[in-house]
């Protein structure tokens, strides 16, 4: 598969260099490299996994990706241009990203088709005449009733929150889809739908999943490649199979050990297909 999204080489920083007169009095804070000479493809219609930690570096890469972090060396490209933080509108609609809680992210005062269609009409996605049918077709695509259609978010279940979430991104028609910890705060049936919706949207729209998670299981069952990032840097990658059954780093296998266990004994990690318990 040709590569969609290339990140080479690219590190990303926090703070500035102190001012010459704050270095003669000993004071100021050097810069935070919170993302140091990072490398990654992700192929076309491929779906790549990023885990470790929290402070690992990987969801500040993404935001990268998005243009929301600014990059201080190295370079990301988009079927193969350049991306740089200024975009134009329909590289910001081919990229899109699903956050860890939906729940900040939905303005409450909007019911979630007015959510939905404000977002086709400003991006002019539609004519406004097929506007509340494409609605209704982005809530069947993630698999909501259109009942939900007229809820607002304090009505709404914590899966289905994230399953709008997805339908937001999905107005937009992107290329790229990044769920960064998108069910990291929902339960363990609850996660398994939302796994299989983005495993679905990937194999019937063709979109490109990039899956940012501190689940390894999530990453197995979803992606077909994994990156292992630690301090801000990637330690080792791969298909998954290779990297979780066989790892070659220890921090990779500190976190393989340190996975949920199956009542048997074994991990879901290495479990087989990585099957939900």
């Amino acid at each position: 598969m040709t590569a969609l999204l290339e990140i080479e080489h690219v590190t990303v920083r926090f703070g500035r260099d102190p001012r010459p007169w704050d270095r003669l009095l000993g004071s100021g804070n050097a810069p935070v490299t919170a993302v140091d000479d990072v490398s990654l493809t992700v192929p076309r219609g491929g779906a790549v996994g990023i885990v470790g930690e929290s402070g690992s570096g990987k969801s500040t890469l993404m935001r990268a990706v998005m243009g929301l972090n600014d990059v201080a060396s190295g370079q990301i490209r988009y079927d193969g241009r350049p991306l740089r933080r200024r975009r134009d509108a329909a590289t910001r609609r081919a990229i899109q990203m699903v956050f860890q809680d939906p729940g900040t992210t939905l303005n409450p005062a909007r019911t979630v088709a007015s959510t939905l269609a404000e977002l086709l009409d400003v991006h002019d996605v539609v004519p406004s005449a097929r506007t509340e049918t494409r609605v209704a077709e982005l809530l069947d695509q993630v698999h909501l009733s259109t009942s939900v259609a007229h809820a607002r978010p304090h009505q709404l279940s914590g899966g289905q929150k994230q399953r709008v979430a997805i339908a937001r991104a999905l107005a937009l028609e992107p290329q790229v889809l990044i769920a960064d910890e998108a069910t990291s705060a929902l339960d363990v049936v609850v996660q398994a739908s939302v796994l299989d919706l983005l495993a679905e949207l990937r194999r019937t729209a063709g979109i490109t999943l990039v899956c940012v998670s501190h689940d390894l299981d999530l990453v197995r069952y979803v992606c077909d490649d994994a990156a292992v990032m630690r301090q801000g840097r990637v330690v080792e990658s791969g298909p998954v199979d290779a990297v979780f059954a066989a790892p070659a780093d220890a921090y990779t296998r500190e976190l393989i050990d340190a996975a949920p266990m199956l009542p048997d004994g074994r991990d879901l990690v290495t479990t087989e297909n990585g099957a939900h318990p």
